[in-house]
C-alpha cells in the first residue's frame, strides 16, 4: 500500500500544514509521495527533503516582506483580500498597477530553504501543480520530470499568484499559480498509483467534494477561518500551526472534540452525560415543534439539535460526542480560545464557577432573556445555567427567544447535570 500526502494552496494559511506535519511525524505516519499546490508546493518540497525543523523555523518567522517587496504594506490592503483566489481576481486586476510585483524575496526564500539534491536523494515521489498561461490548463509536474536545478523555479511557478506575482517562464512557457487549476492535487497522487491519500485542506470546505467520502482518503481540515491568504501576522501563523497540529491528532483519535480540542475523555462517563444532555435537548426541541414556532417566517425545527450538529458535517455522533459538542457550545459562548487543548472536567468547572459568580436582577422570562442577551452570550449562558441549576423550568413564553440563542442555551444545558 502506497500512501501520499497532498497539500492545499492558501498562502499564509500554509502554517496549518506545518502543524499537521508535526502531528503526523509524532504519530509515525509514513508516506511514499507528497504533492502540493502553491504554498502547498513549497511545504511539499520541505516535506520531501525531510526538514521539519527548517519548516517550523520558516513558518515561525516568515513575513510578507519575505514574499514580495511592496512600497508600503499598509497600502497593500491585505484585510481587503477575499479568501479564495478566484474571488479576489477582479479586485487584483483593477488594482494590480498599484502594487510592486517584485518577488525577489520569495525567490531568495525558496533558494535558501530548498536543497534539491537532498530532495532527489530522499526518494519520495514529489509533484507540484502549476497552471499554464494563457491557456489556463493544468501543469502537473513531477520531480522526475524536472530538469536538474529547476525545482525552485517550479515551486515559484506553482505559487505565482498572478496578477500580484508575475508569471514564471520555464522553457518558453508561462506558468501561474496552480490554484487556478487544482488547489489540492489529489488526482496527481492517484495517477501515480497511490492507494491512500492524506489531504490537508486550508479551508472549511472540500476542494474535491467528489472524493470526500472515499475510503482511501483521510482529510485534515480546519473548522475555523485561518485568515487572509496574505496575512503573515505571527500570532495568526502560530494559531494556524496549532490548529493543524490539534486537528490532525483529533483525526487520528489522540484528542477528542470538533471545534475545540479535548484530552481524551472517559468514554462511559461522557456517554452517560451525553444521554442526559440529549434528553434535555430533545425535550426543548420537541416542544418547539409542537408549538409550530417560526422565526422570520420560517419554521423552527429542532434549534438546539441543529446547533449541536453544526460542526459535525454529517458525521454520526456517539453519545460522548453529544456531551463534548455541548461543552463546545458552552466554550464558544464563553469566548474560549480554539488553539488550546482542554480537560473536559476543567472546562466544566471553569464555566460553572463563572456562571455561579454572576449576579442577575432580571426575571427568567422573555423580557429578562432579552435584556440579558444584549450583554452578550457569556451573560446569557450564565443566566440560563443559574436558572436551570436552581431547578427552574424554561419559561414557555420565552421558547422562541431561547431558540434564537440555541448555542448558549444548549451550552448551559451541558453544564447542568
Amino acid at each position: 500500500m502506497k500512501r501520499a500526502l497532498v497539500l492545499n494552496g492558501g498562502g499564509s494559511r500554509g502554517a496549518y500544514e506545518i502543524g499537521a506535519w508535526q502531528a503526523l511525524d509524532e504519530l509515525g505516519v509514513r508516506f511514499d509521495g507528497v504533492y502540493g499546490t502553491s504554498i502547498g508546493a513549497l511545504n511539499a518540497v520541505l516535506f520531501a527533503q525531510g526538514d521539519l525543523p527548517r519548516a517550523v523555523e520558516l513558518w515561525s518567522n516568515i513575513t510578507v516582506s519575505q514574499i514580495m517587496a511592496v512600497e508600503d504594506e499598509d497600502d497593500f490592503a491585505i484585510e481587503r483580500m477575499i479568501h479564495r483566489k478566484r474571488d479576489v481576481i477582479p479586485f487584483l486586476m483593477e488594482n494590480a498597477r498599484h502594487f510592486r510585483m517584485d518577488i525577489t524575496p520569495l525567490e531568495e526564500l525558496v533558494k535558501g530553504s530548498l536543497d534539491e539534491g537532498r530532495v532527489r536523494a530522499a526518494g519520495l515521489r514529489l509533484g507540484v501543480m502549476a497552471t499554464k498561461a494563457p491557456q489556463m490548463t493544468g501543469a502537473p509536474v513531477r520531480l522526475s520530470d524536472m530538469k536538474s536545478g529547476s525545482l525552485g523555479d517550479w515551486v515559484i511557478a506553482s505559487a505565482s499568484c498572478f496578477p500580484i506575482f508575475p508569471a514564471r517562464h520555464i522553457d518558453g512557457q508561462r506558468y501561474i499559480d496552480g490554484g487556478y487549476y487544482d488547489n489540492l492535487p489529489i488526482d496527481m497522487a492517484l495517477s501515480d498509483g497511490m492507494d491512500e491519500v492524506v489531504a490537508v485542506e486550508l479551508h472549511p470546505y472540500y476542494s474535491h467534494p467528489e472524493y470526500a467520502r472515499m475510503p482511501w482518503l483521510t482529510t485534515i481540515k480546519p473548522l475555523h477561518d485561518l485568515g487572509s491568504f496574505l496575512d503573515f501576522d505571527p500570532n495568526l501563523l502560530r494559531r494556524s500551526r496549532l490548529l493543524g497540529y490539534y486537528d490532525t491528532l483529533k483525526r487520528w483519535g489522540r484528542l477528542d472534540g470538533f471545534r475545540y480540542s479535548f484530552r481524551r475523555v472517559n468514554e462511559l462517563s461522557a456517554a452517560e452525560r451525553g444521554r442526559k444532555l440529549m434528553r434535555r435537548l430533545t425535550a426543548f426541541d420537541g416542544e418547539m415543534i409542537r408549538r409550530g414556532a417560526s422565526s422570520l417566517g420560517q419554521p423552527v425545527n429542532a434549534p438546539l439539535l441543529a446547533a449541536l450538529e453544526r460542526e459535525c458535517e454529517g458525521r454520526a455522533l456517539e453519545w460522548k460526542d453529544v456531551w463534548l459538542r455541548g461543552l463546545e457550545l458552552c466554550a464558544e459562548a464563553m469566548g474560549f480560545r480554539v488553539d488550546a487543548v482542554y480537560e473536559a472536567e476543567g472546562l466544566v468547572k471553569r464555566c460553572r464557577d463563572f456562571c455561579a459568580a454572576q449576579t442577575f436582577k432580571e426575571k427568567f422570562d422573555d423580557g429578562g432573556l432579552q435584556a440579558v442577551a444584549k450583554r452578550g452570550q457569556r451573560a446569557l449562558l450564565a443566566f440560563v445555567c443559574q436558572r436551570l441549576m436552581s431547578g427552574e423550568a424554561l419559561p414557555p413564553e420565552a421558547m422562541k427567544r431561547l431558540a434564537e440563542n440555541a448555542g448558549a442555551v444548549a451550552g448551559a444545558m451541558a453544564l447542568c447535570e
